[in-house]
């Protein structure tokens, strides 16, 4: 491929655009709460297939909150959900592992 030269003095402004979209990539992907459009680009859904899944699937306090009209979701527990795993029965098993581990340390 070749650029000419008299396309070199759009490089700059190329590197810092490139410089941009890598930035907002990168916090898209570490922020733990999002809001319903977030979470939409996140998950590849409308808006309106977030709303449909937060009422059909979702609980308020665990997946999302609701603060003063504004709905936030948790990436933690909706990439758990996504995945199949439910927080409460990874608790439960996690308790269950330390039990076992408590019971076999009293028999020593």
């Amino acid at each position: 491929m070749d650029i000419g030269i008299e396309y070199l003095h759009l490089l700059p402004q190329l590197a810092a655009d490139l410089k941009q979209i890598k930035k907002q990539l990168e916090e898209e992907g570490s922020k733990r709460w999002m809001n319903v459009r977030e979470l939409a680009l996140y998950l590849g859904y409308s808006k309106d297939r977030i709303y449909k899944i937060k009422d059909e699937y979702l609980l308020e306090g665990e997946h999302f909150h609701n603060r003063t009209g504004k709905i936030l979701f948790d990436r933690v527990a909706i990439d758990s959900w996504v995945v199949g795993k439910d927080t409460y029965e990874t608790d439960l098993e996690q308790r269950q592992v330390v039990d076992h581990i408590l019971s076999s340390v009293k028999e020593i």
